[in-house]
């Protein structure tokens, strides 16, 4: 299976920000957060967002993790 991003896991289940954010009992403005990359999940909510995605959570952050070395690597 490919790695998605959280943004692309939540649109495959057709929900908004406010409507998983709910589902995980988080506001909408830290769902925002995570999808950017710019906050880091706890092990609770990473477990959450597994099971709301129906993914495994290595899938989920092993694709953010990639990402942001990806970033960093080019910002100069």
């Amino acid at each position: 299976m490919k790695n998605k991003t959280l943004q692309d896991l939540r649109k495959e289940k057709d929900l908004t920000q406010e409507q998983a954010s709910k589902l995980l009992s988080i506001t909408k403005e830290y769902l925002s957060m995570l999808e950017n990359g710019d906050r880091n999940p706890s092990d609770t909510l990473k477990e959450k967002m597994a099971k709301l995605y129906n993914c495994d959570i290595a899938n989920i952050f092993l694709a953010i993790s990639s990402t942001k070395r990806l970033k960093t690597k080019g910002a100069k």
